[in-house]
This record gives structure tokens, sequence and C-alpha cells, in this order.
């Protein structure tokens, strides 16, 4: 009776952590001892790996997740649940820690990009917080400059303590360079810090190609300095905090001479944006800025408006009623206090008017046979907002103003595009955010959360090397793939290819060297793309062969 495995995407995650020479790459820079040690420290961070894909059990059940696994085939002859145990992968954590996960991740990164033969141009970078379960108050980190604390969190869980990610990647997503920070490391500090990281990570002559993409956290005048010293070209948004920013909007829209440029979306409801290039300099140092406006209002800024006007009429309607009840004895008087009224009221968005109202008023009391009335004045207002000046305030709050350091030839548009593709790290941070593959996190020692991050970040690089791989094989073809939800594409998610890959199962056959499939299974397409054969699923190596 043959033993049945369900392998799911875990052979094609080998196969290409294998291809990728990870695990070498690990074993090559970690101190271990072969002689003790039944799996390489480079095997155990694969197991990790594959569980992540899995997304079945935590890692501290991960023996329940290779249960039905074929782990002959994923590690070589030999190898069972027992060298799987809770013990082993945390010491490969450990190992990791303290060699240095940084600079193994580093090394990882450069060399997937020349195996994947990747030209560098485009580095697109940012920062995300991840909230962890636990104290973390008296142990102590390997690395001095790791900690566990609390900080801004971008989970949005105040009451968590978090570590950082800070991440630069290429036009396919592929990671360039990344490291973990603690969590309470401003963004400010991390480009700064970065930038010098990045200049000693890539040669000279590819950091001189480089176009380094950021958001408004990179412009600090230090970090400009920086820019400079290491001659890095570079697009972000100017900050605020400089005055620069509304005089430059302000000479835009006195000149009112936008270049329009049209989409950056095939959606129906997509913005449409024009621009305005201005010179100017900081601190003596000359610029390009675009001035650009877009056609949507973004939904923040227009929720904050929106609380803003509320907020504004609701306290200008309280002191105009609490005004009206005020009289005056003399007409000039209340003339007087209706004008200084509307002038210290005066607001960009309303229109205040008013006038003064006269009334007789008889005398308090009983009233007698000659009795007379006195005149007082009171005062009426009416407060009404503009909407042109909001429909203006709209537009000026639509515009943002870039800052770059490219020389002409890279136009206004292609500028503003690569501005907006900032969501390639974005998106990279929703998967290491992503609850299917990664759960809340809770070690006992720092320096194993710092290990286990970079570990994730081993496997985002996979994730997303396999999606590009599919995505340029796609490109020579003529018929479009089909994913499940029997959807088709030209440009399917990395997900989705992992899903296409789910319901693959093996069995064990008379040749202890050779598994097969059921005799109904059919191939995915997926994996031809992704520059596998079958035989990935089917071949059980040597243990010993994964060294040579």
């Amino acid at each position: 009776m043959p033993e049945i495995f369900h392998s799911g995407p875990a052979a094609l995650i080998s196969a290409l952590y294998d291809e990728l020479k990870i695990g070498r790459t690990i074993d090559e820079m970690v101190r271990w001892d072969e002689a003790q040690c039944r799996m390489s420290p480079g095997e155990r961070i694969k197991a990790l790996v594959i569980n992540i894909f899995g997304r079945k059990r935590p890692l501290y059940r991960i023996d329940e997740s290779y249960e039905h696994m074929d782990l002959e085939n994923l590690f070589g002859r030999g190898i069972s649940l027992e060298n799987l145990t809770d013990y082993n992968l945390a010491h490969a954590l450990d190992k990791l820690a303290e060699r240095g996960p940084h600079e193994v991740f580093s090394t990882l990164c450069l060399r997937a990009i020349c195996h994947e033969q990747i030209v560098l141009k485009y580095l697109y970078s940012d920062t995300t917080s991840i909230s962890v379960h636990g104290d973390y108050e008296y142990a102590e980190a390997t690395d001095p400059d790791f900690f566990i604390t609390f900080g801004l969190s971008k989970d949005k869980r105040p009451d968590l303590k978090q570590f950082l990610y800070g991440l630069s990647v290429t036009e396919d997503k592929i990671p360039v360079a990344a490291e973990v920070n603690s969590g309470n490391l401003s963004d400010k500090t991390w480009n700064f810090e970065y930038i010098e990281k990045l200049a000693s990570t890539l040669t000279p002559e590819v950091l001189s190609n480089v176009i380094y993409v950021a958001d408004s956290a990179l412009v600090t005048e230090a970090s400009l300095k920086k820019l400079k010293k290491h001659n890095l070209k570079f697009i972000s948004r100017l900050p605020g905090n400089f005055s620069l920013e509304e005089e430059l909007k302000d000479r835009a829209w006195a000149e009112n001479n936008f270049t329009e440029l049209g989409c950056f979306s095939s959606r129906k409801d997509a913005a449409t944006y024009r621009c305005r290039e201005l010179s100017g300099s900081i601190k003596g140092e000359q610029y390009r800025f675009l001035v650009v406006y877009s056609s949507k209002l973004d939904g923040r800024k227009a929720r904050s408006l929106e609380k803003k006007l509320a907020k504004t009429n609701s306290a200008l309607d309280k002191e105009i009623k609490a005004k009206m009840k005020e009289t005056y004895a003399c007409a000039p008087d209340a003339e007087a206090a209706c004008a200084q009224f509307i002038k210290e009221h005066k607001d960009e968005h309303f229109l205040i008017t008013g006038r003064v109202v006269s009334e007789a008023k008889r005398k308090p009391g009983r009233p007698g046979k000659n009795s007379s009335t006195t005149t007082v004045y009171r005062l009426e207002f009416e407060a009404s907002l503009d909407q042109e000046l909001v429909e203006r305030t709209k537009e000026r709050l639509s515009c943002f103003v870039l800052i770059t350091n490219l020389e002409q030839s890279y136009i206004a548009h292609e500028v503003l595009k690569q501005y907006k593709s900032q969501n390639n790290v974005e998106t990279s941070f929703k998967f290491l955010k992503d609850p299917l593959f990664v759960g809340p996190i809770f070690l006992k020692k720092p320096e194993r959360v710092e290990a286990l991050a970079y570990v994730l970040l081993m496997a985002m690089l996979i994730f997303n090397l396999l999606e590009r791989r599919v995505r340029e094989a796609m490109k020579s073809e003529t018929e479009p793939l089909l994913i499940p939800g029997k959807v088709k594409t030209f440009t399917p998610t990395a997900k989705k290819i992992l899903e296409s890959m789910e319901r693959v199962m093996t069995m064990t056959t008379d040749d202890p060297n050779r598994r097969a499939f059921g005799s109904r299974f059919k191939v995915p397409r997926v994996l031809g793309l992704a520059g596998f054969s079958p035989d990935i699923y089917l071949d059980v190596k040597e243990h010993n062969d994964y060294f040579t």
C-alpha cells in the first residue's frame, strides 16, 4: 500500500530555495559543526520558510505541519519529524542571530539579484512596524542596536511593543536590502542611516545608476547632505514643515500654467494629474520641484477638512446665538459691535453678514398710566459656507510637491510615475503582515525575534521572486493562465501561484528514490512557468547531496 503525501507548494518553495542557494549561503556564513548536526542551519531555516508558506500551523507546532509531507523529498533521505523539533529550529535562529542576520540577508539578496539577472534602477524604500506579544523587559538582544519597545505603531496597536522593518525593493518587488530595527526608531533617522548602509552594500558603479524613491521622511537637511555625499539620485515628496512647500504651491497657482499628465491607472475612476515644474534651492543646493495636482482629494485630507468645517460651524453658531442675545442702548454702539464681531470671526470658508435691528422695550414691572417704552438695539447674523472657497481649498489640498535631483531627461511624467510606484514596497509589507503567512510573534529572546524577522524576509524574497518568474514567462505566452477562482490572467499574484499548487499530492513507488502522482493528476501549468519540472516533487535525493 503506497504512502500518500500532501505536498502542496512545499516542493516548489524547496526547489527555489535550493536553486538560489539560500541554505548553502547560510551554512557558509554561520558557525556550526557538521559532525554534530543531522540537519544544517540552512536546512532548518528552510523548514521554517516552507512552514511559513504552508499556512497550517504556527511555528511552535511545526511537527504537525510536516506530519503528512514528504520530508525525504524536501530535505533528503533519512530526515524525519524527530529532526524538526522546536529546539532544533530555535537553535538555528540562535546561530543566525549570532552571525548577524542583516549581513546574511544582504548577501542572499545580492546573490539572488545576480542569479535572476535583475538590473537595478529604481529602489522603493519605506518602513513598517510589526507588533509582538510579550514584555521583553529584562532580556538583552545580541544586537545592541535592536530593541523591542514601544513606538509609533503603524499597526494601530500602541498597547504592544514592536520592531521596525526597513526595506528597499526593485520595480518587481525584489528586496535589494532590508534591515530589522528597534521599535522606537523614527523614519527620518532610518532614512539618514539607511543611505549610508545602502552605499556600503552596493558598488559605486551600481549606486551611481540607482534612483532612490521614498516618502517625505527622506527629506531632511541632514539626509539631503548624505544623498549628495554619495551622489545618490532620488525622488521624494517635500514635507510641509519646509516653508518652501507653500511658496511653491502659491507660485504654481499664481502662474496657473499646469501641464496635463493624464492617468496612471486603467481604473474607470482613476485620478488624473497635472503638474507645474519649478526650480528652487534648499541650503544653497538646487533641486527640481514638481507641484502636482490630483483630480481626487486624498480621503484623509477630505475627512480632515470636513471635520474642520463642522467644528468651525458649530463654534460659530454657538457664538452667534450668544451675541444675538446682547442689547445696545444706541445704534452706533450696535453697529460697532457688529463690525467687530465679523472682524474677529472672519474665516476663509464662511461668509458672515450682520445687521442691527431695533425694538421697543418697556420698563420692567406693572405698566402705569403714563408708562413709556425705550428703544434698544440687537444684532442679527447669518453665516453661510462659501462653496467656491471650499472648492479652492480642496484644490490646494489636492496638491503635493515632489523633489528630485534627477536631470531634465527624466520628464515630469516619469518622475511622478516612479513616485506613485512606491506601493511596490507597501505591497511587500503586506506579505510580512499577512495573517495567512505571519501570525502573532512571541519568542522568549529578542535575538530570536530579530532572527525570525529576517527569516520572514527570506520567505518574502522567495515569494516575490516566484511572482516575478511567472510574470516574466507569461510575457512570451499567448494564452492567459487560469488561476484559482477560474480567473484568466497574464499577471498572476504570488498568492494565486501558490494556491494553484495547493492540491498537489504524491505517493511512494517501488523505487525508494522516486515518487509518483495520482493517475488523474494534471501538473499545474504554473510549475513550468516558474522554471521547474515535475521532478522536483518526484525525486528523493540522498541527504548529503544537499551539500554538493
